[in-house]
């Protein structure tokens, strides 16, 4: 395959573009991930640069996978690639290839979620008296958040900070447990890059980074950091679909582009290959309500469909989702699309409260359909977690988190009096947890009772390691498969967690089991998502990022959800969100609101207990206007 083939003579102007740094603004559909792809291609066939000295950053891991496995596909020689990261995986490998220049406790782990909810909040929860775990939560946030933003560094910061208790237990705490927080690893990437010259294994001279519009302020300075260091930039994003602003992302750093580096080029992608006429133009209206926005000449393909879209609107949400469900069929039955090709999107979903009643009305109908949610979650089953840390201790069998998760979940009567009698100890002796639980077995004594108990449950976890030897294994994927085998009694977590840990190891056939947990545990959660085959598929509008569908519903299309109870700068996020869900569709969208909820939704929203709701006020007035659903139903049937 030549580098140009197929491309438009946007996407040859962007992939072949030779010179300063560079920004491509390119809109939904466009071709940016092909046009990304083909210019590695080009740089590696036809400038005949060393691919080691080509890094790509993007923003999740099943992106990562995408790229790879495209890029395989292009590439005349694959016998070397270029380094294909997200920003948190790249920060981590740099640390570690330079140990001395962090402050960080040594070896490095990574406390994954469940062990930052289960374990780091709940204790600090006790270790501060405080009443209220959201409280806890408060505080990590607003340091994850002074991280992200660079706020860290004003003068000042620790008298400002809310609780400066906070900082120094937590400090304790980390100590204790030897963890860092996946938050704070590009900052402290940051923090080593000021201090000099790190080793980099090969120089980057070429960094390509997709998704620029989802950075925040310390990944910005990171990526400046790195052209310091004499890599040229290409960047690729569209300031229209800056939605994480959870994370502090902000369009304003795509925009900045050509002031922050200058000098630069300005790039576009202006044809799109995805969404029909229709769709297209109601995303635009939804985009340009934004006066702050990049200026754009997107248009659809030559010979595009006119698509097919329509606002519904129903009396209560039953009916809302009888009548996705009803659309569905006909889609399926009449038009033929298959199942997967049907996204329904919702802009929250908390106790699956909105994801319940269209999934219950789409089965009602023997349509085949799913309620998708994080892709770590069988690693939140007591199963899951026991395997995942039996892994951690094949790597590390001091691993402080690990032990101090396996005694609590293994139902053996230690409960959370003892973990705090163990901590104590490690703080009146400086010690970590894992030195603490060795004196216990050593003289169970010293804690009355539950000492044999820990002593007993230590050396059964001791045998259960003792069953596996690693290297006994012809590759890392029978391992996981033996392991699981073992633990994983349930079938249904069994195959999720096999098939999670396929896909990362498809990644890298070179892949060992360390890499392979640090790359799970670098995702980015709930906001990963992977559609299911044969399956109409259920996810939040942040899920679907990425995704496209040749037909897509986004319900409780309100304002009491959309922006819901965002204010300032958030009212932005939500704009672009509704844009992003809208550029999802490539030839029917369906837009459904209520005119009142009841039941529990009643309970949810800006106002709760309040049942009358509203379309967004990002469509009233727009190109589309609002039908009964009942009527267009009767119409289709």
């Amino acid at each position: 395959m030549s580098w140009n083939d197929g491309l438009d003579s946007n996407q040859i102007a962007a992939a072949s573009y030779n010179g300063t740094h560079a920004r491509l603004i390119a809109g939904p559909g466009t071709g940016k991930t092909l046009t990304l792809i083909r210019r590695i291609i080009y740089l590696i066939e036809e400038q005949n640069i060393d691919p080691e000295k080509i890094v790509i950053l993007t923003f999740t891991r099943s992106a990562r996978a995408e790229l790879e496995e495209r890029l395989k596909e292009g590439l005349n020689n694959t016998e070397h690639l270029p380094k294909i990261l997200t920003l948190h995986s790249f920060a981590l490998g740099t640390i570690l290839r330079n140990p001395t220049r962090t402050r960080l406790p040594q070896p490095i782990r990574i406390a994954d979620d469940y062990e930052e909810r289960q374990v780091i909040v709940e204790e600090m929860k006790d270790i501060l008296n405080f009443n209220n775990i959201k409280a806890v939560y408060d505080l990590f946030n607003k340091l994850s958040a002074d991280w992200e933003t660079l706020a860290i560094e004003e003068e000042g910061w620790e008298r400002r900070f809310p609780n400066p208790q906070f900082i120094g237990a937590w400090q304790e705490h980390r100590n204790i447990y030897s963890y860092t927080l996946r938050s704070e690893l590009v900052y402290q990437l940051k923090l080593a890059m000021e201090e000099g010259n790190l080793d980099f294994g090969v120089p980057v001279e070429h960094l390509l980074v997709d998704e620029y519009q989802d950075l925040n302020p310390c990944d910005l300075a990171v990526i400046k950091h790195l052209t310091n260091f004499g890599s040229e930039l290409f960047c690729a994003g569209d300031d229209d679909q800056s939605i994480y602003g959870f994370r502090y992302a902000n369009p304003e750093g795509i925009r900045r582009f050509p002031e922050e580096y200058d000098p630069s080029t300005s790039l576009s992608l202006e044809t799109c290959y995805r969404c029909d006429e229709e769709i297209l133009q109601l995303g635009l209206y939804v985009a340009e309500q934004d006066p702050r926005r990049e200026p754009k000449n997107i248009h659809c393909r030559e010979g595009c469909s006119q698509g097919h879209v329509r606002i519904l609107n129903f009396t209560h949400q039953q009916e809302e989702a009888d009548g996705i469900a009803t659309i569905c069929s006909w889609l399926i039955n009449s038009r033929g699309i298959d199942p997967s090709r049907i996204l329904i999107l919702v802009r929250n979903d908390r106790n699956r409260i909105f994801s319940k009643v269209v999934f219950d009305a789409i089965h009602d109908k023997s349509l085949p359909v799913r309620i998708e949610s994080s892709p770590l979650a069988p690693l939140f089953t007591d199963e899951g977690r026991i395997f995942i840390c039996l892994l951690h201790l094949f790597i590390n069998p001091q691993d402080n988190l690990a032990w101090r998760v396996l005694l609590d979940i293994r139902n053996n009567g230690i409960g959370s009096s003892t973990f705090k009698r163990i901590y104590e100890m490690a703080r009146t002796q400086g010690s970590t947890f894992f030195e603490i639980l060795l004196q216990v077995c050593s003289n169970p004594d010293i804690i009355p009772i539950r000492g044999v108990m820990i002593q007993n449950e230590f050396n059964l976890i001791l045998d259960l390691l003792e069953q596996f030897d690693i290297n006994s294994f012809l590759d890392l994927n029978s391992f996981i498969l033996a392991v699981s085998n073992e633990v994983i009694n349930d079938e249904a977590t069994r195959e999720e967690v096999i098939d999670l840990f396929q896909k990362v190891v498809q990644l890298d056939e070179d892949i060992d089991l360390e890499m392979a947990l640090r790359l799970i545990n670098l995702s980015l959660g709930n906001e990963e998502q992977e559609t299911h085959e044969g399956c109409i598929a259920i996810m939040t509008m942040h899920q679907a990022k990425g995704l496209s569908a040749d037909a897509v519903f986004i319900m409780a299309a309100e304002d009491e959800y959309i922006p819901g109870r965002a204010q300032g700068n958030q009212i932005d996020d939500e704009r672009r969100l509704l844009f992003v869900s809208v550029t999802r569709a490539k030839q029917y969208l369906y837009i459904t609101h209520c005119r009142r909820r009841i039941r529990q939704q009643i309970f949810s929203g800006r106002s709760t207990r309040t049942t009358l709701r509203n379309l967004t006020r990002f469509l009233r007035g727009g190109p589309i206007r609002s039908l009964r659903g009942r009527d267009y139903i009767r119409r289709i049937l």
